[in-house]
């Protein structure tokens, strides 16, 4: 009942928010298909374009899901609405996380299909596909910490959730790559070019440029700590949301 009511109440501005999706992958799509007339997109930048736009648009969405918790003419209603903090946390997880997702992968595959069949290319080409594509995996995985991220942005802050929270996020970011970098120099006694934590070091031996990069059985190690680092921050989100008071 709580699903169908909140759907009702916001399924406007939810198809809103699907036609400027549509339409920025439109345009995204369109732009990089006709900048260039010898060949089609090729799938590294049909991955990047995913990326990007799956991390931008999927972070903007959930920002707004627990905007009425930061309104107080709309809070009061919001909070005192007779259903469990539960429900009202599990809706708004629902439509952020996997309705988006579900109507994300649906759509970006059929754009990059229709606009490429709208010119004759002289090679054959491509369409993104999640099930065939390598990397996908991690950009879902990265998308599932962003989400989390957000989240708790939409219920700790009151205000500007998105803009707060991609601050925190860079500067973040930005310190940890700095600290990477110095427990990095300390570790091999040596200079490095660039490490990007849990990544790869580049560094110079005499003129030789060498590059280490973690090894293939690492993998269910990042993908453990990625599912831990976005569980414990939906979690963080959940008690929030129980916290929020009238």
């Amino acid at each position: 009942m709580l699903f169908i009511k909140h759907s009702t109440e916001h399924y406007k501005s939810y198809l809103m928010s699907f036609g400027v999706l549509v339409g920025v992958l439109s345009l995204g799509i369109g732009f990089f298909t006709y900048i260039n007339n010898d060949e089609p997109m090729n799938m590294p930048l049909q991955s990047g374009v995913f990326a990007i736009i799956l991390m931008l648009a999927g972070t903007m969405f959930t920002s707004n899901i627990f905007a009425d918790m930061g309104d107080k003419t709309k809070a009061v209603s919001a909070l005192t609405l007779p259903a469990s903090h539960f429900e009202k946390y599990l809706v708004g997880w629902v439509y952020s996380y996997v309705l988006f997702q579900l109507v994300f992968l649906a759509v970006y595959p059929a754009i990059i299909a229709i606009i490429l069949n709208t010119r004759h290319w002289p090679v054959r080409f491509e369409v993104f596909n999640i099930f065939h594509q390598r990397g996908v995996a991690w950009i879902l995985m990265l998308y599932a910490i962003l989400h989390a991220a957000a989240m708790c942005g939409a219920i700790f802050f009151n205000k500007l959730h998105f803009i707060k929270v991609a601050f925190i996020f860079f500067i973040g970011l930005m310190l940890l790559s700095l600290i990477n970098k110095s427990v990095v120099e300390i570790m091999l006694g040596k200079s490095i070019i660039s490490a990007v934590p849990f990544a790869f070091v580049n560094f110079f031996e005499g003129h030789n440029l060498f590059s280490i990069s973690p090894s293939a059985n690492t993998d269910v190690f990042f993908i453990c700590l990625s599912s831990a680092l976005a569980l414990i921050l939906w979690a963080a989100a959940y008690f929030r949301l129980t916290e929020k008071q009238v």
